[in-house]
């Protein structure tokens, strides 16, 4: 597949989700109380759930 090939989803679409998440687990984090609390951090901490796999997944 050349660079031509990639469509806009294809270039911002992780980034967009990975944004979404962080933004919805920072608000409810803020908001939320008890066991909410833990959800949103678990949804805040996905931005970096998913740069560690990208280094992993990156290495082999």
């Amino acid at each position: 597949m050349s660079r031509k090939d990639l469509s806009t989803w294809a270039i911002f679409g992780v980034p967009v989700v990975v944004f979404v998440l962080s933004l919805t687990g920072l608000v409810g984090a803020l908001l939320g109380d008890g066991v909410w609390d833990a959800v949103f951090s678990i949804l805040l901490a996905s931005t970096v759930i998913v740069t560690v796999w990208a280094l992993i997944r990156r290495r082999r």
